[in-house]
């Protein structure tokens, strides 16, 4: 088989790009197309995401894409999870869909707590409580503005609305509907109990796609817009469009059992496995069961991720500080160890103000002298997710009951090598680190599978291996960081 091109439309919390990826003589090529900013917008009292301007960006980025690019075999899209929005019966958006950290979810947790009874939504969908989930936000839209949800026709997915206004064609991909509390991931469909407590018709929500099925065709206008008219129409593939699924479809794993983490805004920590684990022991210890690829699962815990570092380089960027990150890593290479100890999901850590503030004020409320500089912050930082990701681990295994040896660590982070030891050596296994872009690589390893160019999970790894340089890790100071982690446990009561 010949070259085949594809486009990874890759969207997270602060950014979007398009990158293209050509698979040849067993390897993958890789050219950042397009890359645009994509932030939340406040207005008034609300927080929503500007879904037009992400299709304008997207439109502008496949237009360069068709100039730049030999052919474009096919085009895929991930985004966050668990946000929507709703389209009336003239197939137009009702209002802007609102962004997962909007706070009209706030105390929707005890709401349903109320409609449905504790943890019943994990026992029918598998998914941990967490307030930004779907079926929050839209508990909290039927308490404060009904009227979009009354309007309502179409339910889709971020993505999927995306993919709409690229295709016409109305449907949701499987990963996308697992992160909405809402589908049931033993039956692999829309859970009729949870719908019907919650008021919904059951027809407002499409049909289901398995990843991998292609989506639809971008339509005459779109490709009217991007210079195609008159080609060959491009498929739509459905990717793991959960960012996180399509992550995790991008490890070079060599063996079956392993834990893998995909850190960016939030660090995904989790293992694949084949059928959902929907135990008392699963709630308790905040896991979940989200959709991975194919109809996997992928048992993970969400921790607060890089968003501390991102947001303490927003604060100290106004305040006129060095945010380079070459700089940051220096400063944290020699700042003191093991200053202050951080529980990154605390709630002082969700949306403040400024970082640098709530980090001390955690410091203060925990009888913890804070941080002194920029790299004694950015190393408390570190290590504390060092140490959540051990916590985290730990009940991985317990749940599971298999010990795995070897940590697969994603995403832009691997780029801190600092950070990649310090894992390491909290947690006492391998890590192996890398690739850096796996949303993007993981995106367009499924499109390449659809268009038949890769046969199954081996072939997969052998080219993320040849294609990537995956660097290892091996603990270091076992004995010291035993020793903090108990400091850190006794600290954020771990």
């Amino acid at each position: 088989m010949g070259a085949k091109t594809v486009i990874a439309i890759d969207l997270g919390a602060s950014s979007g790009r398009l990158i293209g990826v050509t698979l040849q003589d067993g390897k993958l090529d890789m050219k950042e197309i397009y890359r645009f900013p994509n932030e939340g917008i406040h207005a008034g009292d609300r927080f929503y995401t500007d879904v037009l301007h992400i299709f304008h960006e997207i439109i502008t980025g496949l237009r360069k894409a068709n100039q730049e690019l030999e052919s474009i075999d096919a085009i895929g899209l991930d985004t966050w999870g668990v946000d929507f929005a709703m389209l009336d019966g003239a197939d137009e958006m009702v209002g802007n869909p609102f962004h997962y950290r909007d706070d009209q979810s706030s105390g929707m947790i005890e709401e349903a707590e109320h409609i449905f009874g504790k943890g019943v939504l994990f026992e029918e969908t598998g998914v941990q409580d967490m307030w930004y989930n779907t079926v929050y936000q839209l508990l909290g839209l039927k308490k404060r503005n009904p009227r979009i949800l009354r309007d309502g026709r179409t339910f889709l997915m971020i993505p999927d609305v995306l993919g709409f206004l690229l295709t016409g064609q109305k449907n949701i991909e499987y990963t996308s509907a697992a992160t909405t509390q809402m589908y049931d991931v033993k039956k692999k469909d829309w859970s009729e109990k949870i719908l019907k407590e919650l008021g919904m018709d059951r027809s407002v929500f499409p049909k289901v796609l398995m990843t991998g099925e292609v989506k639809g065709y971008l339509s005459p206008v779109v490709a009217q817009l991007i210079g195609r008219e008159g080609q060959a129409p491009v498929p739509l593939i459905a990717a793991a469009q959960h960012d996180s699924a399509s992550a995790a479809h991008a490890v070079p794993a060599e063996t079956e059992d392993y834990i893998f983490i995909n850190s960016g805004t939030w660090s995904i920590i989790g293992s694949i496995i084949d059928e959902p684990v929907i135990t008392r022991e699963v709630f308790e210890q905040n896991y979940s069961n989200e959709g991975a690829a194919y109809g996997k699962i992928k048992l993970v815990n969400t921790i607060m991720g890089m968003w501390l570092v991102q947001e303490l380089r927003k604060s100290w960027e106004r305040k006129g500080k060095d945010t380079d990150y070459g700089f940051l890593l220096d400063a944290a290479a020699k700042a003191k160890p093991f200053t202050a100890f951080l529980d990154v999901d605390d709630e002082l850590f969700i949306a403040p103000v400024d970082m640098e503030t709530a980090i001390r004020q955690y410091c203060e409320k925990t009888g913890q002298e804070p941080p002194k500089g920029q790299g004694e912050f950015y190393r408390t930082v570190i290590e504390s997710l060092a140490f959540q990701y051990r916590q985290a681990i730990h009940d991985l295994e317990a749940i599971t009951g298999k010990r795995m040896d070897t940590v697969h660590f994603l995403g832009g982070a691997v780029r801190d090598r600092l950070f990649c030891q310090f894992i390491a050596n909290a947690t006492g296994k391998k890590v192996v680190a890398g690739p850096i872009e796996a949303t993007a690589v993981g995106n367009a390893m499924v499109q390449l599978k659809s268009l038949g160019c890769i046969s199954d999970e081996k072939e997969n790894a052998r080219i993320l291996r040849a294609t990537f340089e995956i660097a290892d890790y091996m603990p270091q100071d076992t004995k010291v960081w035993d020793e903090k982690f108990e400091q850190y446990r006794k600290i954020t009561k771990k």
